[in-house]
């Protein structure tokens, strides 16, 4: 399915030069090729609907972090509102307890959480490390310990089991460039006269995208503190912004980002580079 989906994305952005992509709401007079009065301007992508996955329920509910183990069955679910969740098959070492700050190895990808209350104590550590769930056979991009302690159990149990952050719904969308570094993008800088944009997809976890002429895709992956994004591969047709095309695509390509969503506006932001984008009407 995902060499597909590259596939697709090849096809598309290889007429790009002579089609246009689709822009926002784009008047028809500035269209490619000089559209006639009379015809229908370019449509705006369609939405992107809301993940119809298994995990956009939790999603909604403001849980960023899953987890699940066997031997015994276990469960888990953060989030910064509902904090930390743990229930465990038999229930004695279940607890529910608020989301204390994480701790961040300085020498590994390991974070750590631990909470104490009246019930017990829960400390979890999450290391990015692929796990395969014993059950399912799914990997997943996440090793996950818990230590559990409660008035009815005072000895501490642990349990071992794969997790995943599940990103926040709201960056599942279509999303035009407005600036890059600061710098304004405008859609007269292109040959198709497109701004740029970026397509998020939580559910199949990739990030497709165009630059101005140039379609790319590759992997997506929510993390603690943002977005990671996979190495990038698309097209490279010479068209005349090819040199911003490449920056955009090499600035995205390989990098985690904070994020911001606010006012229908995404900023994606690290050491190097920040991305403004607008969501699509």
């Amino acid at each position: 399915m995902k060499s597909y989906a590259l596939q697709l994305i090849l096809a598309v952005s290889v007429a790009a030069c002579t089609w246009a992509k689709p822009a926002l709401r784009v008047p028809v007079a500035s269209q490619p090729g000089g559209a006639a009065p009379n015809q229908a301007p370019a449509k705006a992508p369609a939405a992107v609907p809301p993940a119809p996955d298994r995990w956009d329920a939790q999603r909604r509910q403001g849980i960023a972090f899953v987890a699940t183990g066997t031997e015994p069955f276990w469960t888990l679910e953060i989030g910064p509102e509902r904090g930390m969740r743990f229930k465990s098959l038999g229930g004695v070492d279940s607890l529910n307890t608020p989301l204390p700050p994480p701790s961040q190895a300085q020498d590994a990808p390991v974070t750590r959480y631990r909470a104490v209350t009246e019930a017990g104590e829960l400390v979890v550590t999450i290391t990015q490390r692929a796990c395969t769930n014993d059950m399912s056979g799914e990997t997943v991009p996440y090793t996950v310990a818990v230590q559990a302690k409660t008035t009815l159990m005072p000895k501490p149990r642990e349990f071992t089991g794969c997790g995943r952050y599940l990103g926040d719904y709201r960056l599942h969308d279509l999303w035009a460039l407005e600036s890059m570094d600061g710098q304004a993008v405008a859609a007269a800088q292109f040959a198709t006269k497109d701004k740029p944009y970026l397509e998020l997809n939580l559910t199949s976890g990739q990030a497709l995208g165009f630059s101005g002429c140039n379609g790319f895709g590759g992997s997506l992956t929510p993390e603690r503190a943002g977005l990671r994004f996979g190495t990038l591969r698309g097209t490279m047709l010479a068209c005349p912004a090819l040199a911003f095309e490449q920056g955009f695509r090499k600035a995205l390509s390989g990098q985690s980002f904070a994020y911001q969503v606010e006012n229908r506006r995404l900023t994606l932001k690290n050491r190097a580079t920040t991305l403004v984008l607008r969501k699509f009407d």
